[in-house]
C-alpha cells in the first residue's frame, strides 16, 4: 500500500488536462467578417475567408509591424519554422515568406503558418484566415434577416492545403469545384470551368477583355462567357460569368462571337497549366444572401439566399 500511493500520484499527474469546452458559434457581418487575434501580445486583425488555403495570409505592412523576419524571434521558446513558397496565379508567379506562429484567438492558442510577401492586398484587415484554422466549430456570416423568400443550399466541403474549402458540383457530365469567396468583388471562372458551363448553357465569349483581381494582389485578364440558357449552380443562377481564358492553353475551347474591329488577339504560345475547373462565387452573388454558415462537423457551407424562380 505504501508503494501504491506514489504510483497513484504519478498516474494522476500524468493525466492530460481535460479538453476545453467548445466555443459558441462565431457570428460576424458578411460584409466585414473580421476578428482580432494576438501574436506575442500584439493585435492582429484577420478577415475570415473560406477561399483561402492552409496559410494565414498577411499584408506586408502587418508582417513588418509584427517583426516576423527578426532572426531572434521565438515561438514557444524555440526558433520558428521558416520557408518560402511560390504561388502561381495564371502565368504570374508570386513568392512569399512563411513562418510558424502561435495566435491567440478567442482565448485559445492556435498554431498556424503565416505567409507574407511585399504587398498589401487584404482590405480593412492585417490578413485573412480560413475558418478551418479557427478554434470555433461554427461561423455564421450574416447580412440581413432571413425571409420566407430565401432558400437554404447546403454545400458539402473538402479541405485541401493548396486549394482550401471546395465543393465538387456536377454540371451535366462535368465536375466543377465551387469556392465561396466573400473577399472577391465578382464571381470568376477558370477557363476549364467556363468551358464546362458553356457546354451546359450554350455559352460563348462576348465583350471586351479586361483585368480583374484574382488573388495575392494579382489581376489577370478575363472575358465574359454569356450563356444562351442560364446555368444554375450552388444555389445561384448564372446568365454570364467572367472567365480567365488566358490562363489556360490546353484543349479547352469556348465559342467566340465576332471580335470588335479594335480588339487584339494574342497568338503567342504559353506553357499549359494544370487544368482546374473552378468557380469562385464572389460578392456580386453573395451580396443577396441573408447568411453564410460554415460548420466543421459535418464539413459544410450553408447558403441562405433568395430562392431561384
Amino acid at each position: 500500500m505504501l508503494t501504491a500511493i506514489p504510483l497513484l500520484a504519478l498516474l494522476t499527474a500524468a493525466k492530460p488536462p481535460p479538453p476545453l469546452p467548445a466555443l459558441p458559434p462565431l457570428t460576424l457581418p458578411l460584409s466585414s467578417p473580421i476578428i482580432t487575434a494576438t501574436l506575442a501580445g500584439l493585435p492582429l486583425t484577420l478577415r475570415i475567408d473560406p477561399a483561402t488555403t492552409q496559410q494565414v495570409a498577411l499584408n506586408a505592412s502587418a508582417a513588418r509591424r509584427l517583426d516576423l523576419a527578426n532572426p531572434a524571434r521565438l515561438v514557444a521558446g524555440r526558433p520558428p519554422e521558416r520557408g518560402r513558397m511560390r504561388v502561381l496565379i495564371g502565368k504570374i508567379s508570386v513568392s512569399e515568406d512563411t513562418t510558424t506562429a502561435i495566435l491567440d484567438i478567442a482565448g485559445r492558442p492556435v498554431l498556424v503558418t503565416l505567409a507574407y510577401g511585399n504587398r498589401d492586398y487584404i482590405p480593412d484587415a492585417d490578413g485573412s484566415i480560413n475558418p478551418m484554422l479557427l478554434p470555433h466549430d461554427e461561423v455564421r456570416l450574416t447580412r440581413r434577416p432571413i425571409t420566407v423568400t430565401d432558400a437554404v443550399t447546403i454545400l458539402p466541403l473538402d479541405f485541401t492545403p493548396d486549394r482550401g474549402l471546395v465543393t465538387a458540383t456536377q454540371i451535366g457530365k462535368r465536375q466543377i469545384d465551387v469556392i465561396i469567396a466573400p473577399m472577391a468583388a465578382e464571381t470568376i471562372a477558370t477557363a476549364a470551368a467556363a468551358a464546362f458551363l458553356a457546354e451546359t448553357g450554350g455559352g460563348h465569349l462576348s465583350g471586351p477583355i479586361r483585368h480583374a483581381p484574382i488573388a495575392h494582389g494579382v489581376s489577370r485578364p478575363v472575358r465574359n462567357v454569356t450563356f444562351d440558357t442560364p446555368v444554375d449552380i450552388a444555389g445561384f443562377r448564372l446568365n454570364s460569368v467572367p472567365a480567365r481564358i488566358f490562363d489556360w492553353s490546353g484543349r479547352t475551347r469556348i465559342p467566340t462571337e465576332t471580335l470588335p474591329d479594335d480588339e487584339l488577339v494574342a497568338t503567342a504560345r504559353f506553357d499549359a497549366q494544370r487544368q482546374w475547373a473552378k468557380l469562385a462565387i464572389g460578392n456580386d452573388r453573395l451580396s443577396t444572401c441573408a447568411q453564410v454558415t460554415w460548420r466543421r462537423a459535418p464539413l459544410t457551407l450553408e447558403l441562405t439566399c433568395p430562392a431561384l424562380p
